[in-house]
């Protein structure tokens, strides 16, 4: 299906239940503002959740090892910062919406968590693959609502996925002097290879400056 002409992209925002209980614990039992940043599925099955979350900073400490005792969680490495700022990457055997999102040819963008048991998934895909996604999840029965649903332009396809890198690598202290972490573990932290990561921190890094350049461009032309 096409677009004006070109191929269409679509962003999705879906509404249906939290994935997991340690989830709701996070957002209901402690009162964290709870963000899933990206999701990969495991040739074994198993779900890495990449995560940003902020809870009082008293609680911290006692929410991560609450989320490292959960039956579902295998495996938890987080970062913790003294305001209460936790992100972390969660592995996990179950959530049949996040597995229905990475067997469609959906891109996940992020997954909101709201109190009351509900999550926002905000997905970026062709028609095609909405509407695998929209099956996957009918057919597992999965109760679901489609919030928003509207076509992208080009300059917002890729904003999302940097910022949130960049925003991890700078709070790690990738950017620090000397590093206080490197590139092949960041990469881990975010579960993609060292090539990759040096490429998306690569350009995001130019699409900050072009625009810091841009700015005081105009900036001068106006004064």
């Amino acid at each position: 299906m096409t677009w004006d002409g070109n191929p269409r992209m679509l962003e999705a925002v879906i509404e249906c239940r939290q994935p997991h209980k340690w989830i709701d614990r996070a957002v209901n039992g402690y009162s964290a503002s709870l963000e899933i940043l990206d999701s990969k599925l495991s040739s074994k099955g198993t779900m890495k959740h990449l995560f940003d979350m902020q809870v009082k900073p008293e609680f911290r400490d006692e929410l991560v090892s609450a989320i490292e005792g959960d039956k579902d969680v295998l495996d938890l490495e987080v970062i913790r910062s003294g305001s209460g700022h936790v992100y972390g990457a969660a592995t996990s055997a179950r959530c049949t919406v996040c597995k229905a999102v990475a067997r469609s040819n959906c891109f996940l963008a992020s997954v909101t968590m709201e109190a009351g048991g509900q999550a926002r998934w905000r997905v970026v895909g062709s028609d095609d693959s909405f509407r695998e996604l929209t099956t996957k999840l009918e057919r597992n029965r999965i109760p679901f609502e489609v919030k928003l649903k509207k076509a992208l332009e080009d300059k917002e396809l890729l904003t999302t996925r940097q910022e949130q890198i960049l925003a991890i690598a700078f709070e790690r202290g990738y950017f620090d002097f000397p590093k206080k972490v490197g590139l092949e573990d960041l990469a881990s932290i975010i579960g993609v290879k060292t090539s990759t990561m040096a490429e998306i921190l690569r350009r995001g890094q130019k699409k900050i400056v072009g625009e810091y350049l841009a700015r005081r461009a105009l900036l001068h032309e106006e004064f």
